[in-house]
């Protein structure tokens, strides 16, 4: 796996970790759908993100190890919350550690470490009232003071956190307090009225001891439902369940993971009975399953977008009637049949969940060919227009969505060359290096997405354009508390922005992983996949 991270604030060659989180993870899903990168998972049992509960009936009971096989991990795996960039460590990690908050399906922001908030009435500062009686795995005392350590950790740049890039533009350590051992102050550089669901949104935003800053196996400590007793990157790690958890023991005895990268190996552990629950599997794969009363399989709709975008600072995605043939030439219904096989949803270019409140009622793609070639003879293109997209089939799923759309637009007179790349160079020679290129974005907490893509100094500005109408929006979605008007104005920049900046983003895909029907109360959420805190063994 290329280390270069993806959607960097930094230029192309030096990308931030925060992508390389969700391409690590399409890699572990088999291009299906991306595992992680903004939904936090859920603490004290109450589920997030867009979850898939595992549940085969009966009355829960305690007792038993889970058996997990994991494609997705490397020796290189940490176990620092801000650095993890595989599916495996994400799962150690929510494990052993919790959040602030965590979000629902519908992005609303749920206690965990922190029992309530509050913001004033301008949103530039925030009031969090942390949980009392909560214990370290050390036995020591949960406070004020290790949220402090944490958010300011998480704001230095030395320490590398994935986190920062969502964080500092509204906040830096000189706003950062703690009155009382219970309470903590974040008073904003601009408002931010949805700092609490960013927060809940970011996986690197889980709760560290005061002062820590080696993360090996012994010293691995927190608040979380489940013990670290056994750690080897790129093999595997074990897990004890935590009696004294704030939210209520597990009812598991444990957890035992191992690392399988070959995905159809992986599925024949858990066909085989020596596995439990397995990460995402490919689609290719899915059809194995069908009919074995020893396994079954779990879908998650919604899981990610494939992302087409054009460089607008380049011609000829400079002519914006470029840019409006190419999303009217893009049948989207076809591309779910023919790239996910039937496992995804059409959506208009919003990056938006489509099962949430958040995406624009009534908003539906449009399909029309004539309409493209007129304005592709109207930006001087009357006999068909050339486009070079960059691509790799070193991320499963990616070439499929890019052949699928190369083969549709034809009729519109677009012709297509694919540039495949390997995973190597991918990163570096093919994003944000072409001026038409393949991306994917998991479903995330839709405010975020202005700052990482589409604001004028965005974190990562793959179209190389800006709206005024859309940054002006965006202010007054950032300046607003009430939970009505932030969905009415994220909706209002979006269907803005789609109509102006060179991302085609036609489908969302699904997501599915396989069980033992044995296996009870999982919940799978979009930035650390499992969540294990209420999960049982029939």
């Amino acid at each position: 796996m290329a280390q270069n991270p993806h959607r960097s604030f930094e230029p192309a060659c030096a990308r931030p970790t925060r992508v390389q989180v969700t391409r690590r993870q399409t890699l572990a899903l088999g291009g299906v759908s991306l595992g992680a990168l903004l939904l936090s998972a859920c603490a004290g049992g109450a589920s997030s993100g867009s979850p898939s509960t595992s549940q085969s009936g009966g009355t829960p009971k305690k007792g038993g190890t889970l058996r997990v096989s994991i494609s997705d991990g490397s020796s290189s795996d940490s176990l620092d919350p801000g650095v993890t960039t595989s599916m495996s460590s994400y799962m150690v990690v929510d494990s052993i550690y919790d959040q602030l908050v965590t979000l629902t399906a519908d992005f609303q922001a749920q206690p965990a470490l922190a029992k309530s908030w509050n913001v004033n009435a301008d949103a530039t500062q925030w009031t969090l009232h942390l949980r009392e009686g909560v214990k370290w795995h050390d036995g020591s005392d949960f406070s004020s003071k290790d949220v402090v350590y944490t958010i300011n950790r998480m704001l230095d740049p030395k320490s590398g956190n994935h986190g920062a890039a969502f964080l500092s533009p509204y906040l830096d350590t000189h706003g950062v307090s703690a009155p009382d051992a219970n309470t903590v102050v974040l008073k904003l550089k601009k408002p931010n009225g949805t700092l609490i669901q960013t927060i809940g949104n970011l996986p690197y935003a889980s709760v560290v001891k005061d002062g820590v800053t080696a993360f090996g196996a012994k010293n691995s400590v927190g608040t979380g439902p489940f013990k670290l007793t056994g750690w080897t990157p790129g093999q595997g790690w074990k897990l004890a369940r935590n009696d004294q958890y704030w939210g209520g023991a597990p009812y598991l005895d444990g957890i035992d993971a191992s690392i399988t990268p070959d995905q159809s190996a992986k599925v024949q552990t858990v066909l085989a009975g020596s596995t439990d629950l397995t990460d995402p599997i490919p689609v290719s794969l899915w059809v194995t399953m069908q009919g074995k009363s020893n396994v079954q399989l779990e879908t998650v709709k919604n899981k990610n977008s494939w992302i087409f975008a054009f460089d607008q600072s380049q011609k000829p995605f400079d002519d914006p009637r470029v840019i409006q043939a190419i999303k009217l030439a893009t049948d989207r219904e076809k591309m779910v049949q023919t790239a996910l096989q039937g496992h995804g949803k059409a959506v208009a270019d919003v990056p938006i969940d489509p099962g949430t409140t958040w995406y624009p009622k009534g908003l539906k793609p449009e399909h029309d060919v004539a309409k493209a070639k007129s304005l592709l003879a109207e930006a001087g293109f009357p006999n068909g227009l050339d486009i070079t997209l960059s691509t790799t089939a070193a991320v499963p799923g990616m070439l499929d969505a890019a052949q699928a759309w190369q083969q549709i637009v034809k009729g519109a007179g677009i012709n297509v060359k694919l540039n495949q790349l390997p995973l190597d160079t991918y990163w570096t020679k093919g994003w944000m290096a072409s001026s038409a290129f393949m991306d994917y974005w998991t479903s995330f907490f839709p405010p975020v997405g202005f700052g990482a893509f589409y604001a004028k100094d965005a974190s990562y500005p793959e179209t190389h354009h800006s709206d005024p109408t859309v940054e002006k929006t965006v202010a007054e979605l950032m300046a607003a508390t009430d939970p009505h008007k932030q969905i009415e104005l994220t909706q209002q920049a979006y269907l803005a922005a789609r109509d102006s900046y060179g991302f085609l983003i036609p489908v969302f895909a699904d997501a599915a992983y396989a069980r033992s029907p044995k296996v009870n109360g999982v919940i799978f959420n979009p930035a650390t996949n499992f969540n294990f805190r209420k999960t049982w063994l029939a």
